[in-house]
């Protein structure tokens, strides 16, 4: 089965809304246990700890998300979806080789997997072709 890759213009938007949904849930809690915002910009160990809070957080709601459904909430409101490359369903491994690539994916502010879908002209960051997955439209 031949499947089209999803477009960045709606892959981002929805990338987007899922960074959202991420600092929100991890900076929330956080700043309602009485951190104060200034210490979560300010370098230091508060810091330190909510990123890396939030690099394991963005790891488990992507990879969560799309082995059991295929979609983030990002996805679902533009209507996108992760499969297998032959347009099956995502499955445990396709999902977590996907979702442990976004630390290199996401270097330079995501330019690395920009640069990469742009440059391979099939719709895949780096973690697309190690878990053999694509983004496509619903």
């Amino acid at each position: 089965m031949s499947v089209t890759p999803a477009p960045l213009r709606l892959r981002t938007p929805a990338f987007l809304v899922d960074q959202l949904v991420v600092l929100v849930a991890v900076c929330l809690p956080v700043v309602l246990s009485g951190v104060s915002f200034s210490a979560l910009l300010t370098p230091g160990d508060t810091r330190t700890i909510v990123f890396l809070l939030l690099m394991a957080a963005a790891f488990l709601y992507h990879f969560l998300f799309e082995w059991q459904t295929g979609e983030t909430i990002g996805k679902r409101l533009f209507g996108l979806t992760v499969v297998s490359d032959d347009g099956t369903a995502l499955g445990f491994r396709g999902s977590f080789l996907r979702n442990a690539l976004r630390l290199i994916d996401g270097l330079g502010y995501w330019s690395v997997a920009v640069a990469v879908i742009l440059y391979r002209g099939d719709g895949k960051r780096i973690g697309d072709v190690v878990g053999r997955t694509i983004v496509v439209r619903r």
